[in-house]
């Protein structure tokens, strides 16, 4: 074969390699492009100035915009672009209410007068208003507590501290401790406050009775014991016997 048929041959198929790995290239490319049109194939921009190419299909970028508006349009621009508003919310409207029938009203059944109160026991003088307690519960608990264990001046700080001195209560606590302290004058005027407060105060009549005992006025404090039964309706009451075992006491 003369020279020039040889290159001529060689020319030839070194056209066909080449073209061949063109073709080849060409392959790959194809299969690479819808790939990359499947991640990116529709864009979003939203009503507010933002923008979102990250939708694979149209449904997706119109759900995600339905909510706050904007448009929708494939990443080539190729299409028309789908523009959604952002929804409203609908506004509850007042259904008239039916209207309602009449009906009579039966006549109020005429008022029972209560009857009269029960007249009181004979010797027991009826009570006076309540006279109501301060706000001051656990103050007074504490108070109370200390005039019991024997911290007289303590438990008469905390008492008058309370600035409720007309009350019962803490009147015949005061009393007590001034008895227990020998100021006797200031006992008795304590414990005739409470029961200016309260004439049927037990507690009072208990503790004004056992300083008559100790002080030799058995007569009185035999009084004080009767009006304690009368109130109590026994001799079982804890101020009963409190008063009798002291009186028991001052006459051995």
């Amino acid at each position: 074969m003369s020279p020039a048929r040889q290159l001529g041959k060689l020319g030839a198929t070194g056209s066909f390699w080449r073209g061949s790995r063109v073709a080849l290239l060409g392959l790959m490319l194809a299969m690479v492009a819808p790939s990359s049109a499947a991640v990116a194939a529709w864009c979003a921009v939203y009503q507010n100035g933002g923008r979102n190419c990250g939708f694979t299909s149209q449904r997706q970028c119109l759900a995600n915009i339905s909510g706050i508006g904007g448009t929708c349009y494939p990443s080539g621009e190729d299409q028309a672009p789908v523009r959604v508003r952002p929804e409203r919310p609908k506004k509850n409207v007042a259904k008239p209410k039916p209207a309602q029938r009449k009906t009579a009203v039966p006549a109020a059944a005429p008022a029972i007068p209560a009857p009269p109160p029960a007249a009181a026991p004979a010797g027991v003088v009826p009570p006076a208003a309540a006279v109501p307690m301060p706000n001051t519960g656990p103050n007074f608990t504490s108070a109370r507590q200390l005039v019991l264990a024997g911290q007289y001046e303590a438990g008469l700080a905390a008492l008058r501290a309370l600035n409720f001195d007309d009350h019962p209560d803490v009147a015949a606590y005061v009393g007590l401790a001034h008895r227990k302290l020998d100021r006797l004058d200031e006992a008795k005027a304590w414990y005739e406050r409470a029961l200016a407060a309260d004439p049927n105060h037990r507690l009072a009549l208990s503790f004004y009775g056992m300083m008559l005992a100790e002080t030799g006025d058995l007569a009185g404090a035999q009084s004080r014991l009767a009006r304690i039964g009368q109130l109590c309706g026994n001799t079982d009451c804890n101020e009963y016997r409190a008063l009798q075992s002291v009186i028991g006491s001052a006459t051995r």
